[in-house]
């Protein structure tokens, strides 16, 4: 099958060249992306069984490629090898590099100093038809590859680390590293933060109007008063992170300023001027409290 699709054509491209320089875990990673999509593809198939390294499925890989082409020299000299049969001298000859004569410049690729003096010019190299494209946005060419798994990004996938460009794939997974919460853990930080929260929301609804101390006093407390509740809150899982246990507990301390506000409007309790105090609450309050989860 004759892949037509450019960005998966650019893909083998950069797949055959970074098995040629030894990087497999990359070339490996391209071939699969590939086939993934074509999985008719040929030549992908004896790249892949040429990177990979478990004899089963080098086998599987080369014996899909000669079903898909037959007289692919490749997959035929790669599955001699594996058999520890010498490889057919007519197979070998097509594998063999293809010696290189570099023309003769043509005169109209001399300089014009060169034209000048009459001296022939050499030849300028053409464009090497082969461009990166960013592997999230086949219609972005770039020069950025990510560190870890060598794929192609452009600058908008691109996140900036101390050791070069990650791409955000690659970011989430040394993220996740970091996170070992269990599934159970937000239900616990979310049984143990609402009731704080509520009883918080109630206070800050209830006295927050007045003179313009009270709203003072909420803006140094609020922070203090957060940040107990992201203490209480990962003692209360074991100290275990999670992705979105910050804004989880984010979420209670607004529900716990929500409820009271609501049955106060309900009541005749709470106006609009009472509002002020909550929300300077909840501006400072659940800033500490996600830090605190962090």
């Amino acid at each position: 099958m004759m892949i037509t699709d450019p960005r998966l054509r650019t893909l083998l491209t950069q797949a055959e060249r970074n098995a040629s320089y030894g990087k497999n875990a990359a070339a490996e990673s391209m071939y699969r992306q590939i086939l993934s999509d074509a999985p008719d593809v040929a030549e992908a198939w004896a790249g892949l069984a040429a990177v990979v390294g478990d004899p089963a499925e080098k086998r599987a890989a080369y014996e899909r490629a000669l079903a898909l082409a037959p007289d692919m020299p490749a997959a035929v000299a790669g599955l001699a090898r594996l058999d520890g049969r010498p490889v057919p001298p007519e197979v070998e000859a097509a594998l063999a590099p293809v010696e290189v004569v570099k023309a003769a410049a043509p005169p109209e690729a001399a300089t014009s100093l060169e034209r000048a003096l009459g001296v022939p010019g050499e030849a300028k190299p053409e464009a090497a038809a082969y461009e990166l494209v960013c592997y999230r946005h086949p219609d972005r060419p770039t020069s950025l590859r990510c560190y870890n798994c060598n794929r192609p990004i452009c600058i908008s996938c691109a996140n900036k680390t101390p050791v070069g460009y990650i791409c955000p794939e690659c970011q989430r997974d040394a993220e996740d590293a970091f996170f070992n919460s269990r599934p159970i853990d937000y239900l616990v930080a979310a049984l143990v933060s609402l009731p704080i929260s509520l009883l918080a929301g109630y206070l800050m609804t209830r006295f927050a109007g007045g003179m313009f101390v009270f709203f003072l006093l909420i803006f140094f407390i609020s922070g203090a008063v957060g940040g107990f509740i992201g203490r209480i809150t990962k003692r209360a899982i074991g100290g275990r992170r999670g992705r979105y246990l910050p804004a989880l507990v984010v979420a209670m301390m607004v529900l716990g300023v929500a409820i009271p506000v609501f049955l106060g409007f309900l009541t005749g309790m709470v106006g609009l001027f009472n509002l002020i105090g909550p929300a300077i609450y909840l501006f400072v309050g659940a800033s500490a409290a996600y830090w605190q989860m962090r």
